[in-house]
């Protein structure tokens, strides 16, 4: 082989096989675990061994290890059409999503929410009994059994443990058969079930605070077990227990002026919040403006990112940091009044975009920072307010 003037060999020129085909085993694994997972699938066919590797005990022990290197940002609206941002591979690409077939008086299920490698499909828009989770890259689909009792869902959530592979699903909302809500329909009385693939049934749980009206925003889960979501009309947050299967509210006063406000879970382990807010600009008004342009070009919308902290029973939103004035207006400028945010922790990165905005912003918690993603492909003609975003870890 040829080395160039750093003692490093020349890429251009070949591999020695007598060199490469004695790597130690245990090093051909660790190398086979990094590869991107298509290319994965396509090296199960060199040999039995590999093939039989990345069904292995071994191979999963290596995955969780590099599962955080590997995270990505995904993307996902109604239909088959999905898309993830690679941060390693710093671009776009889409997600082989397969075909549910479903009987003609079922209604389309798309996917609601994401956990490690799994995609968890719904509906939230007619009535929907049946869920099914799926892992795009093995392409492997299971039907859930139906739920006991609900019906219309309000609020799901899939979470996964990657040690063991087994998942729960957390769903919230109403029976279809409730009398009092087809003779009161703006009165309902919501139900919570819980889908243990350990168990493989469902169990129902405690139901959710009867003043809880449940947003736009996905919610997320901690490494503590809880879920949080964000309540709406006022705003406000909700947890729930996935031990002792309960529901009781966050009692923390919300920053003054929020809208739009969606949870973001912080290496699993702290619940971050970004909201737009209306302040007070530094800048000048102009004197040629009449009184109400004036007013109005004093308040300044902004982007900001709380932190949750506990303390003495109360919790505190804590402002952590907020986008740049000149990224903040060129992002916010997309968006309607009432547009919601789609945002996502991805290791030390906080994403937010919007069904509206050509382009998402970065956040990195750890450095204080932002910076744009590239436009992503679903982006305008695939997008709808639809629009969801996940942390998603592909595993096989």
């Amino acid at each position: 082989p040829s080395y160039g003037a750093t003692g490093f060999q020349d890429p251009s020129s070949p591999m020695d096989p007598k060199l490469w085909s004695k790597l130690p085993e245990d090093c051909v694994d660790r190398i086979l675990a990094r590869l991107p997972l298509p290319s994965m699938f396509r090296l199960r066919s060199v040999c039995k061994r590999w093939n039989s590797f990345v069904h292995s005990e071994a191979f999963f022990s290596l995955q969780s290890e590099i599962s955080a290197s590997r995270s990505s940002f995904l993307l996902c609206t109604q239909g088959r059409v999905s898309c993830v941002y690679n941060f390693s591979l710093d671009g776009w690409h889409f997600v082989p999503v397969p075909r549910i077939i479903l009987p003609i008086d079922i209604p389309p299920v798309t996917v609601v929410s994401a956990s490690g490698g799994l995609l968890c499909y719904a509906n939230q828009v007619a009535e929907c009994s049946t869920l099914f989770v799926c892992n795009p890259f093995t392409k492997v689909l299971r039907e859930m059994p139906p739920m006991r009792r609900v019906r219309l869902i309000h609020k799901l959530s899939i979470v996964t443990d990657p040690s063991s592979k087994l998942y729960q699903i957390m769903v919230s909302g109403e029976d279809g058969g409730d009398v009092g809500q087809m003779l009161c329909p703006h009165v309902y009385k919501l139900y919570t079930e819980v889908y243990d693939s350990r168990s493989g049934s469902w169990e129902m749980a405690a139901c959710p605070l009867p003043e809880a009206k449940f947003g736009s925003d996905p919610g997320v889960w901690l490494d503590s077990g809880s879920f949080y979501s964000i309540t709406e009309l006022p705003y406000g947050v909700v947890s729930f227990d996935s031990k002792t299967r309960t529901w009781s509210e966050v009692k923390a006063e919300m920053p003054s002026g929020l809208a739009s406000p969606s949870l973001v879970a912080y290496k699993k382990s702290r619940l971050l919040m970004i909201g737009r807010v209306k302040g007070r600009s530094s800048a000048t008004a102009k004197p040629e403006l009449k009184p109400a342009t004036a007013m109005a070009a004093m308040v300044e919308e902004g982007l900001k990112v709380w932190e949750l902290s506990h303390g003495a029973g109360l919790g505190t939103w804590t402002e952590v940091n907020r986008a740049p004035v000149e990224m903040c207006r060129e992002f916010l400028d997309a968006l309607k009044p009432r547009t919601p945010l789609v945002c996502s922790g991805v290791g030390d990165l906080v994403c937010v975009t919007s069904h509206l905005s050509p382009k998402a912003l970065v956040f990195d918690v750890s450095r204080g920072s932002w910076r744009w993603l590239p436009r992503d492909p679903l982006f305008p003609k695939k997008r709808n307010f639809h629009l969801l975003g996940f942390c998603f870890e592909p595993r096989l």
